[in-house]
């Protein structure tokens, strides 16, 4: 009986203590009584705890801050801030909850001037966990497309040379993963069709690709195995015209003399050029260990830890002030395509270009007008026999 009680008096002190330790936990996240420039204040405390890494006390403020203070110029800011914590704490888990949050932002704000920035920011994001070129191009595919829309989107923005740079060196890793795969088809498998398709790939979508010969010299392999020796000698042919400092092109031209071929003259801008760099065996190891390494920004797109807190909070206060021509707008409501910069914008504010389509021709009706088939409908009631009811 003694044990008995006593093991009810541990659980009665054990819940007890949980209670209290939820309640103090409560405590922590509540709205504030606005007072004028408490929202800067708040955002300034926020800043200083991400800086420090404290990346969960950093966020909990600025959502006190954007709960407590929806009108307050640093609006946009603070929620850009939220997407930075995330981006610069890292992890597979923070990044990707980091690129939810700068997707919600661009959904929110698309003609804000720094769209750009955050879009790029969301391919660096898939950027830094691309992986070696055997393994999984997931990442790399994901970066590539996003780079591509932000190009799109925002043809004229001055970090363009930066997301070309970013998309060659993705291509050149994509490239490099399909060349693999064709080796593997054609020497250890032997299947010509699969070396091939792969290697296909290649000079349809990668043009700029390092190994763009070692693709010629393997897709043309590929085709005179399945005796289409027409397609494989315009590989080779291009082989020796356009690479010819190649290491295929001796053997390319062997296999054009044996068919009975021309062989071309090299060209000569590209004689001259001399042979392309190749990378040391150190280099090569530590990319096929460590994956490539893809040049990405550690900073946020308004967090910069090289920064004082004071040198982040002024530069956020003066993106806060900058009018955003566009507005908060919903997402998901219907664009126009007749805007100015050639951007999608929302047709959700007064100030914007909004495209009136006509509905149905039976909603453009005077709602007082009755209907045809009501009219039947109510004929049928008044010609119908009624029925007599015994008292």
């Amino acid at each position: 009986m003694k044990v008995v009680k006593l093991c009810a008096l541990a659980l009665a002190l054990a819940v007890s203590a949980g209670a209290c330790g939820g309640k103090k936990a409560k405590t922590k996240v509540t709205l504030e009584d606005a007072k004028p420039g408490r929202d800067a204040e708040l955002y300034r405390d926020a800043v200083k705890n991400i800086d420090k890494g404290n990346f969960d006390g950093g966020r909990i403020q600025l959502n006190i801050m954007i709960n407590t203070y929806p009108e307050s110029p640093l609006l946009r800011v603070a929620k850009l801030t939220i997407a930075d914590s995330f981006y610069l704490q890292g992890g597979s888990k923070s990044l990707a909850q980091a690129e939810v949050e700068y997707r919600d932002w661009t959904e929110f704000f698309p003609d804000d001037p720094l769209a750009d920035d955050v879009m790029m920011k969301m391919a660096e994001i898939h950027l830094r966990q691309v992986m070696a070129p055997d393994r999984d191009m997931t990442h790399a595919r994901l970066a590539e497309r996003q780079l591509k829309e932000m190009l799109r989107r925002y043809s004229n923005t001055d970090r363009k040379a930066e997301a070309e740079s970013l998309m060659t060196q993705v291509q050149e890793l994509e490239g490099m993963h399909e060349l693999k795969v064709a080796r593997f088809y054609y020497d250890r498998r032997e299947a010509a069709p699969a070396a091939q398709m792969r290697t296909k790939e290649i000079l349809d979508k990668y043009p700029n690709f390092s190994r763009f010969d070692e693709a010629l010299w393997l897709h043309a392999r590929a085709m005179a195995d399945q005796e289409d020796t027409e397609t494989a000698s315009q590989d080779l042919t291009r082989l020796v015209r356009s690479y010819p400092h190649s290491e295929f092109r001796g053997r390319a031209e062997e296999l054009l003399k044996k068919w009975g071929k021309a062989v071309p003259e090299p060209d000569p801008t590209k004689l001259a050029e001399g042979p392309p760099e190749t990378k040391g065996v150190t280099s090569r190891l530590f990319g096929f260990v460590f994956g490539p390494k893809i040049d990405t920004s550690a900073k946020g797109v308004i967090i910069d830890r090289n920064l004082k807190t004071d040198e982040i909070v002024a530069r956020a206060q003066a993106v806060g002030s900058r009018t955003n021509p566009g507005g908060l707008v919903t997402p998901g409501a219907e664009t126009t395509s007749n805007s100015p910069d050639a951007r999608p914008r929302r047709a959700s504010g007064a100030t914007q270009d909004v495209e009136v389509k006509p509905g149905p021709a039976s909603e453009t009706k005077d709602s007082t007008t009755p209907s045809k088939d009501k009219k039947d409908k109510d004929k049928k009631k008044k010609d119908a026999p009624k029925v007599l009811r015994n008292p």
